[in-house]
């Protein structure tokens, strides 16, 4: 069976830790852990059914492929070098902070390889649906801008308003209206079954609690849609701080989750 003419990006699955950096840091393994889209890349896992996957291999809670270059955009900390944790933790020792200059290293060593590679994708005329693919906490971390509350189950992202129509930023859409609300609506039918470890909000919302991050506008347009997806960990890991112990993979829940996404995939192609 031919491969289905999507590709999916792992931008936040990664738990490496880059060595320009290892003695620098004041962040536990479950610090890492619990900053990281933990385990997308066993849910995700269509490497063999899709055109193209690719997966960052260092650890989001040090580097953010899926951030900005302009500092100015990002919140505070939370650039692509990473000076403090979603929870507020300090990524590294006192007197450790990496300088600008070896900041702007690891932008060109990290960074720009990643867009690189999805700037391939973008210009690859067999693709014709990318999935940013993430997972989120079950609720928003204390320096994110919904602290404490719950999130749904899955969200959809194409920078848009909250029906995925233009916001009125006037920011480019990732992809067109119709093209989410599709997808929005094969995720509600899968999804609606799961049951999650931990309360949730809705079963799906369209650009909320998130509208998108560097991936999706860097290289989204509308002849060729990029999406968001992002899961809540509530429906295979449960409620995370920023110091909870490292929970293994549930891989019967991770099954039941990457079959219900494989269903929703094929049903948003079927539409088109």
């Amino acid at each position: 069976m031919a491969n289905l003419p999507i590709a999916i990006v792992l931008p936040h699955a990664g738990l490496q830790i880059p060595p320009e950096l290892a003695d620098r840091l004041a962040l536990t393994p479950e610090q890492i852990f619990n900053e990281a889209d933990a385990y997308v890349d066993l849910i995700y896992d269509f490497r063999d059914q899709v055109v193209h996957w690719v997966c960052f291999p260092f650890a989001r809670a040090i580097l953010d492929v899926n951030r900005l270059a302009d500092p100015a955009v990002n919140r505070p900390g939370d650039s692509i070098v990473k000076w403090q944790t979603s929870y507020g933790d300090p990524v590294y020792r006192p007197g450790q902070e990496p300088d600008a200059a070896l900041e702007q290293l690891l932008i060109e060593r990290y960074w720009r390889p990643w867009h690189e590679q999805l700037a391939a994708i973008e210009a690859d005329p067999q693709v014709k649906l990318v999935i940013d693919a993430h997972s989120m906490a079950a609720t928003g971390p204390g320096k994110y801008d919904d602290p404490g509350r719950l999130r749904p189950r899955l969200s959809l992202s194409n920078y848009g308003n909250l029906s995925g129509g233009p916001h009125p930023d006037g920011r480019r859409l990732s992809a067109e209206k119709e093209c989410v609300v599709k997808f929005a609506a094969a995720f509600q039918t899968t999804f609606a079954s799961l049951t999650p470890l931990v309360p949730t909000g809705p079963v799906t919302t369209i650009n909320t609690p998130f509208r998108g991050g560097a991936d999706i506008e860097l290289h989204g347009s509308l002849h060729q849609p990029w999406v968001m997806v992002e899961i809540s960990r509530a429906l295979y890991i449960g409620h995370q701080t920023g110091n909870t112990a490292i929970v293994s993979p549930d891989m019967a829940r991770i099954t039941q989750l990457r079959e219900a996404i494989w269903q929703a995939i094929e049903a948003t192609l079927l539409l088109d």
